[in-house]
């Protein structure tokens, strides 16, 4: 009980907020009208909830657009279930500098800002009886790596931004103009590796919570990665910009070796750190089992025990059930057969059973027509049954199961779970891996040892993922074929990461937004004759809209245009006056 304990202190800190707060002010402000810099200094429980703070601009994938909705339903993935929510309005290209969806730009300034507190106001001040030099240490390790996630945020949507080195004083020129894309890669990159060399693998309390060595090193790795790609990283474009960084192929194989050095860390008994739960559907809801602790959380943002969740994208047969995300047919139809085969609608074996011998995920992360769900009710999303009736019914004829426990359920019987939303898991890292050595070497060959190929990372995620055939895609994938290990990788990840915020800027990097977000999602119309036969008809529920030109990166707010005379806008976001 001592690591859940332990875990639950931070849970319920960043959950219920009821950590130390801080101003925009100078550390020498009295914060939370009570404190002063020089009491904080000297008391350890207060310093730590500081740091907690700084923890608490880490983000919540979690409903956390407008009207409660997920980014996902703002792509090819979903359609929140009440017509009118931000994901909505995004996806359908209702967003520009005065009215932006998924902006975080003065969140995560704050956050770096509040780091630079604590790293030249806070940390030279505290004595060495209140928390040990190594401890010290290891909560400005901790600090770096917030800052270099909000750094990364920030890259991700605008590509080069205004870096900001130190604490701002009111007196300073606040005119910064951004900085090149790769200078601004350089300096997380350099955040990641200061961190990683203080961080611990682990922590002997059990904060499992707390950011790592193995976070720092797979987060530079996820930047190396993205910077490789080809919006980022393109031969048409050679030289360094605000928008994109020089052209260099060697970029790929730079985010290989990173993604290899989170693979291969190993504790005191030389045993992997990390290591692919054996459950997937459990792994979003597990932080422990039996006595050990889930190895395929990286780094998690993470909730006290309920059952909100659920309720919040609960079927609409259920008392109370929102809706929430509801999986596209685009997405349904991407899943594979249990074999490692494609589905295909023109099969008519397919065809005329289409939810049955999928791939496992399928089941584990959709619920479907005849799915059984909590209570162990028969979900009916057949035109007049019980979950396509409703204001909150589903319109593509699909709801949402990842990341939820068939036993939180907000009615009688009731039940709660533990939900983590993972910033960073090790399933994302093999995938990184595979994507940069197949891009630097091909699918079958590891000249430089890191200590796997593509072929075999890719491997790991399908056998986890319970398909009886072509894991390692031989039969898709010939030998040496760099193009068709490319596809299907791409396919690992939209299947594999699901829902978890990761496609929106994985077709932004590999340049393919054009298509895949500039075209209507469907869903499946399901027909229910007198005998129990099933007719199945696609039909467009929602738009989607992506212009080319200027929406594979974000626009500045207009509002920090209008502060900062110096911030130059994305291209083709300017507002004509």
């Amino acid at each position: 009980m001592k690591n859940l304990n332990a875990l639950y202190l931070i849970i319920c800190c960043v959950a219920c907020g009821c950590f130390w707060s801080c101003s925009d002010e100078t550390i020498n402000s009295d914060r939370t009208g009570v404190y002063p810099a020089s009491i904080v200094c000297n008391d350890s429980v207060e310093i730590h909830k500081f740091v907690i703070n700084i923890y608490s601009h880490l983000p919540d994938g979690f409903n956390r657009m407008a009207g409660n909705s997920m980014v996902a339903s703002a792509i090819d993935e979903a359609v929140h279930a009440v017509p009118g929510s931000g994901a909505q309005a995004w996806g359908e290209g209702s967003w520009n500098p005065s009215t932006t969806r998924d902006d975080n730009f003065g969140t995560n300034y704050q956050g770096i800002r509040r780091s630079f507190v604590f790293e030249e106001e806070l940390y030279p001040n505290i004595p060495d009886r209140i928390i040990s030099e190594k401890g010290k240490k290891q909560l400005l390790a901790q600090v770096f790596f917030v800052r270099a996630y909000c750094n990364y945020e920030l890259l991700k949507r605008y590509g080069g931004y205004p870096l900001v080195k130190h604490a701002l004083k009111i007196d300073e020129d606040l005119n910064i103009p951004r900085s090149t894309y790769d200078e601004c890669v350089e300096y997380i990159v350099a955040l990641c590796d200061s961190a990683s060399k203080v961080l611990p693998l682990s922590y002997i309390d059990g904060q499992f919570g707390r950011i790592t060595k193995g976070a720092a090193l797979a987060l530079k790795a996820r930047v190396l990665l993205y910077a490789a790609s080809p919006l980022f990283n393109d031969p048409a474009k050679p030289s360094d910009h605000l928008e994109h960084g020089a052209y260099d192929p060697a970029k790929w194989e730079k985010a290989a070796q990173a993604a290899a050095e989170v693979i291969k860390l190993k504790n005191e008994k030389n045993i992997n750190v990390y290591a692919l739960f054996n459950q997937y559907d459990a792994f979003f809801y597990t932080l422990v089992d039996n006595k050990v602790v889930n190895k395929e959380i990286i780094l998690s943002r993470l909730r006290e025990e309920g059952n909100t969740l659920e309720k919040q994208h609960g079927p609409s047969g259920y008392t109370g059930g929102e809706g929430g995300a509801c999986p596209t047919w685009d997405l349904v139809s991407a899943y594979e057969m249990k074999d490692g085969t494609p589905f295909d609608w023109n099969n008519p074996v397919h065809a005329a059973n289409p939810f049955a011998n999928r791939d496992p995920r399928f089941e584990k992360s959709i619920l479907y027509n005849g799915a059984k769900w909590m209570t162990g009710r028969t979900i009916e999303t057949f035109e007049g049954g019980k979950d396509k009736l409703g204001d909150n019914a589903t319109p593509t004829s699909f709801y949402l199961r990842k990341f939820f426990n068939i036993n939180a359920y907000w009615n009688k019987p009731s039940g709660v779970s533990v939900h983590h939303w993972p910033l960073i898991r090790y399933g994302e890292v093999l995938l990184n891996y595979a994507e940069a050595m197949n891009e630097a070497f091909g699918p079958d060959a590891d000249p430089k040892a890191y200590g796997m190929t593509a072929r075999e990372a890719i491997k790991l995620i399908r056998t986890r993922a319970g398909l009886t055939g072509n894991t390692d895609l031989s039969v898709t994938v010939p030998v040496n074929d760099k193009d068709k290990m490319s596809e299907a990788i791409r396919q690992e990840r939209r299947i594999e990461l699901a829902f978890e915020e990761h496609r929106h800027l994985d077709v932004r990097r590999w340049k393919i937004a054009e298509t895949v977000l500039n075209r209507p999602v469907w869903g499946l119309k399901i027909e229910k004759d007198k005998d129990g036969n099933y007719t199945y008809t696609p039909q467009e529920v929602q738009t989607r809209y992506f212009d080319k030109s200027k929406m594979y990166l974000y626009p500045f707010p207009q509002t920090e245009i209008g502060r900062n005379k110096n911030l130059k806008q994305n291209s083709n976001w300017e507002i004509q006056q």
